[in-house]
């Protein structure tokens, strides 16, 4: 069960997934963080709407690593890791 704090950034990282607005670092990290179950119990989403927030989270994720690797050094660009990699064993490509 989540407390209420973590509930509610949550509750709003996924209402900007739903606007199709930008996420943030903080919105992304919590979104990747929750399990599939704290979509399904916590917040009453059906499995395609579930499977909507990744897709967005993961497009958002590309965007970020994409800009931050444009935009960085010679050395930033040979060290540069997706920030989605560590989630890779939930399926998440990196």
């Amino acid at each position: 069960m989540l407390s209420k704090s973590k509930l509610e950034k949550l509750d709003i990282a996924v209402g900007k997934c739903f606007a199709k607005s930008q996420l943030n670092d903080e919105d992304i990290e919590v979104i990747l963080a929750a399990s599939d179950d704290e979509f399904y119990n916590n917040m009453n989403l059906l499995m395609d709407q579930v499977r909507f927030i990744k897709s967005w989270c993961q497009v958002q994720c590309q965007r970020k690593w994409g800009q931050s690797y444009m935009t960085g050094t010679v050395e930033d660009r040979m060290n540069a890791t997706s920030p989605y990699s560590k989630y890779s064993y939930k399926g998440y490509r990196t």
